[in-house]
């Protein structure tokens, strides 16, 4: 006989009529079976083999010979026998567990299997944005794409760090307008629209592979983040930035050393190409890392001082063991200053040769510019005195310092990207979220 606690009040009646003197030995056993308590899970203590007490319900607490403590939640589906693991003793607290058994027994009175649904739930809480914009952009863009790198900066610099943590169940509208509001903010409204435009693709994955139901950021307008954008004149993306670095450091590049420098140190420093091609080994102090343009060689008249980074030191000292003139970038005859047709003419034999569509050696000096804003987000004023541009006269008037500082760290940020790419280990070593993935 089962003796619930139904049996054990109506023996309390006969046995209340019949006034016994004590009560029988196999009922106390059922009696002592009472709740567990702080006190009573304290004084189980190990044995040989492990062993389970369990409470009406299912909830139980589970003894190792180690003396580890788990409450455990024990259910039958079809006559099988199942175990849950609530938590371990006392880092979960008895009111915990409890609150979690009978979470886990609503469950299963609703005729669900609860190992089914917790399975459920762990999925959607791996649902984010992040691992489904990992899994985007490992399992598709990289794969499909050729030149990745830009999406990458995006979800690195932005995408993660912004909405990341969010779950794709709950995503809202508002939310992916907020993040974007955030770039703008920053003073790169260009830059939104394009971190707009990767998340309605990845987005888009997502509602074809079942993982949303629908795309949050469909609605969404460019023209309500960043705003209408004009025609932009050419720069080169990072991808082409690695390409052309690449090649003009393989031994198939058929250009003179001289111009392959020259264009590296416009793109390491976003001179113009005139600056460079009259520049003069005495500007050049190697040991204060400084670059001093007279103002006779600016498009401004004004003296212009440019940081050298570690990189561009390297790409001039090699420049010097080739020349014994007092130019920097020399002509055919080693000595005198490189004619303003040789650039030009050189770009476009490498245009041919590595597949990079029309570009121009002064679209090295807007690749510069665009990609310290868009890749490593320099604050706007930074960039336009790392170019040398006369200010508004209204900024001018309370803005006479040259930022040498903030435009050393600017060009330092630049030159170790590039370095990055060049080395074609671009984001990954850098990007341990890619090796930790979690598929969705």
């Amino acid at each position: 006989m089962c003796y619930t606690s139904k049996n054990i009040k109506r023996f309390h009646v006969r046995s209340h009529e019949s006034t016994p003197r004590s009560t029988p030995n196999f009922l106390q056993g059922a009696m002592m079976e009472r709740q567990f308590t702080d006190a009573y899970i304290r004084s189980l203590k190990p044995r040989s083999s492990r062993y389970e007490e369990f409470r009406d319900g299912g909830f139980g607490i589970r003894v190792t010979p180690k003396g580890l403590k788990t409450f455990l939640y024990r259910y039958r589906i079809n006559g099988q026998r199942h175990f849950i693991t609530i938590g371990h003793y006392p880092a979960m607290s008895l009111s915990e567990a409890k609150k979690r058994f009978i979470d886990l027994s609503d469950i299963r009175h609703g005729e669900v299997n609860p190992k089914e649904q917790l399975a459920e739930q762990k999925q959607k809480d791996q649902s984010t944005v992040k691992n489904l914009i990992l899994h985007w952009y490992t399992n598709y863009i990289e794969k499909h794409r050729a030149q990745p790198l830009q999406i990458w900066q995006h979800i690195k610099v932005d995408i993660i760090p912004l909405l990341g943590n969010k779950k794709l169940e709950h995503l809202k509208t508002r939310e992916i307008t907020q993040a974007l509001d955030k770039i703008v903010g920053r003073g790169s409204p260009v830059h939104a629209n394009k971190v707009l435009s990767t998340l309605k693709q990845a987005f888009n994955y997502a509602v074809s592979r079942g993982e949303m139901l629908l795309n949050p950021a469909m609605t969404i307008r460019a023209r309500d983040i960043g705003g209408i954008e004009k025609p932009r004149e050419r720069y080169l993306t990072l991808d082409e930035v690695k390409t052309l670095w690449q090649f003009l450091d393989s031994e198939e590049h058929g250009t003179s050393f001289q111009i392959r420098a020259a264009l590296k140190i416009i793109l390491l420093t976003g001179v113009r190409t005139g600056e460079i091609r009259v520049a003069k080994w005495s500007e050049f102090d190697f040991e204060n890392s400084l670059w001093t343009i007279p103002a006779e060689n600016t498009k401004t008249n004004i003296v212009m001082r440019i940081h050298l980074t570690e990189l561009t030191k390297k790409v001039l000292r090699e420049l010097k063991v080739h020349s014994d003139s007092e130019y920097v970038i020399t002509g055919a005859d080693d000595q005198s200053i490189l004619s303003d047709r040789a650039m030009p003419r050189a770009v476009i034999r490498i245009q041919s040769r590595v597949g990079i569509p029309h570009w121009t050696a002064h679209d090295l000096r807007r690749t510069f510019a665009t990609q310290l804003g868009e890749a490593l987000h320099v604050d706007p004023v930074v960039i336009e005195k790392c170019l040398g541009h006369k200010m508004p006269k209204i900024m001018a008037t309370y803005n006479k310092n040259e930022m040498l500082p903030q435009r050393k760290e600017a060009l330092e940020k630049w030159a170790t990207l590039i370095h990055d790419l060049s080395q074609d280990t671009t984001y990954i070593s850098s990007a341990p979220e890619l090796n930790e993935m979690v598929s969705v």
